[in-house]
C-alpha cells in the first residue's frame, strides 16, 4: 500500500482512488462516501489534496448543477445541516485503503450523523410504537 503523501504527490487516478469510497471513523463507523475532493493549486508543484468532502449538494453537483440547486434548496427548506458540505482536511485521514477513507475523528462529534438526528426528531419521534419504545416494550 502506498503512503498518502505518495498517492496525493504522484498518483494520477487519485479520483478513481479516492470518489465513492466508504468513510469511516477512528472506531470503524461508517460516516457515509467521499462525494467530492477539493485540490490546492502550487506553483511549480503538483496538485495536492487539501479537504475530501461529504454530502448531498457534492455529489448532485457531480451529478448536474441543476440537480445541485435543487438538493440545496431541499437542505435550507428542512433545516437539516447548517452546510451543504462536511470537509474534512486531507490530514485528518488516518488511512486509506481499497476498502475505506479512514479519518483520526469520531463520528458522533461531527455533521455526518445530522441527517440521522433530524429523522429521529422529526420524524420517528412521532410515530407511536417508536414514542412508546417499541411493540416490545408493552
Amino acid at each position: 500500500m502506498k503512503a498518502l503523501k505518495d498517492l496525493v504527490d504522484d498518483d494520477l487516478e487519485l479520483a478513481r482512488d479516492v470518489l465513492d469510497k466508504q468513510v469511516v471513523d477512528c472506531e470503524e463507523t461508517k460516516m457515509g462516501r467521499v462525494d467530492g475532493l477539493l485540490l490546492e493549486l502550487r506553483d511549480g508543484k503538483p496538485p495536492r489534496v487539501h479537504s475530501i468532502e461529504m454530502g448531498g449538494v457534492v455529489l448532485a453537483r457531480r451529478v448536474h448543477p441543476g440537480l445541485e440547486r435543487v438538493v440545496e434548496w431541499l437542505r435550507r427548506r428542512l433545516n437539516v445541516r447548517q452546510t451543504a458540505v462536511y470537509s474534512v482536511p486531507w490530514s485528518e485521514v488516518e488511512e486509506l485503503n481499497s476498502y475505506h477513507v479512514k479519518l483520526n475523528a469520531a463520528a458522533l462529534d461531527t455533521p455526518a450523523f445530522d441527517w440521522e438526528r433530524w429523522l429521529r426528531d422529526h420524524v420517528i419521534a412521532h410515530i407511536p410504537a417508536a414514542a412508546k419504545g417499541g411493540a416490545d416494550s408493552e
